[in-house]
């Protein structure tokens, strides 16, 4: 008798279990990918950008002909970025979605990922050619700042202290 309420108790246990880790999964692909991600700034809209680098008319009619063909590229390739991570979650979903199947989704993703940060670096090549030194200080500054990095050309937490931190660390990498 005590061993059967003993399998119960397992079953549903391992139940539980199940169900957490499932709601968790779920849960975190229901997150749009900007959350998922992180908190990035907001673009910064043309006048704000023409206003911090005092960009004359040229230059304002040169950055009118690139960013149109830049903005549907990005537009494109992140549609694209949200069909497969939708893939990838419907392979995760499925009852016994091959590990290969799933790795090679993972490697789509990261092929579109890095398609996009080269259309970004593309575009921010040929939108500085167009600006004058002190143009080019400002914008490679406010690209910087907006990215999160600190003067020291160190990026993401913790930035200039150069040390990474566990759970439980303090500012100093100390408990």
């Amino acid at each position: 008798m005590k061993r059967d309420w003993l399998i119960y108790l397992v079953m549903f246990s391992l139940a539980l279990n199940l169900g957490t880790i499932g709601t968790i999964v779920y849960l975190r692909y229901q997150d749009p990918p900007q959350v998922a991600a992180g908190p990035s700034p907001p673009p910064l809209p043309p006048k704000s950008l023409w206003q911090e680098l005092k960009m004359d008319e040229s230059q304002r009619q040169a950055w009118r002909h690139l960013f149109p063909e830049h903005h549907q590229q990005v537009k494109a390739v992140r549609q694209e970025l949200a069909q497969k991570r939708q893939e990838l979650f419907d392979l995760i979903k499925a009852e016994s979605a091959p590990w290969s199947a799933i790795q090679a989704k993972v490697q789509e993703i990261s092929a579109r990922q890095g398609s996009l940060e080269e259309e970004m670096a593309r575009f921010m090549l040929e939108f500085k050619k167009n600006l004058n030194p002190e143009q080019h200080a400002a914008f490679l500054n406010l690209v910087q700042t907006r990215l999160g990095c600190s003067p020291e050309r160190a990026c993401g937490p913790g930035s200039g202290d150069g040390r990474r931190r566990g759970p439980g660390m303090g500012p100093r990498g100390r408990p």
